[in-house]
């Protein structure tokens, strides 16, 4: 059974947070995907824009920084086994600390996650039937996407999507 949670904001861009993510530990740090995560995270991002595009709206362009911060997000959640998107006490324990960390400034920004789908189709899925959780992927306030995938060390799958517009 999978679960599924989802954050809308408005973007804080360069606000500081009070956070020193100048040295985050190596499970966090920004990283490609391995080419089997890479699909995943494609597949991600391609299973959104086709959700957008039935529904008429214009789909979102990738951004390679948005892609770097959701991916801060998978690798952190799947090395603490939780699913929130504000961790207290991780190198990057918000998202707007997320985005700072990837180089991104947003006027508005969202989030995405869900954990324990077999599939980025089942995670997506589920974000598209869960009330207020596809309000992200619908939203025509983003022009943007990136995601992230990671698993823990008990092979559980965590995918991120992060909505943004830059600020």
């Amino acid at each position: 059974m999978g679960l599924a949670l989802f954050l809308a904001g408005c973007g804080g861009g360069g606000s500081p947070s009070g956070h020193d993510n100048s040295t985050p530990s190596s499970p966090t740090a920004p990283s490609n995907p391995s080419p089997s995560n890479a699909a995943i995270v494609q597949s991600i991002i391609d299973l959104t824009n086709a959700q957008r595009s039935q529904a008429g709206i214009p789909t979102l362009r990738v951004n390679a920084n948005l892609n770097t911060a959701a991916q801060l997000q998978a690798n952190q959640i799947a090395q603490l086994k939780v699913l929130q998107h504000e961790i207290p006490g991780a190198p990057y324990p918000t998202e707007s600390d997320r985005l700072r960390a990837a180089g991104y400034v947003a006027a508005d920004y969202g989030e995405n996650l869900a954990s324990d789908f077999p599939s980025a189709a089942d995670a997506v899925a589920n974000w598209m039937t869960t009330i207020g959780v596809s309000d992200n992927v619908l939203s025509t306030r983003f022009t943007e996407i990136g995601a992230g995938y990671a698993t823990d060390s008990a092979g559980v799958p965590y995918y991120v999507a992060v909505f943004a517009r830059p600020g």
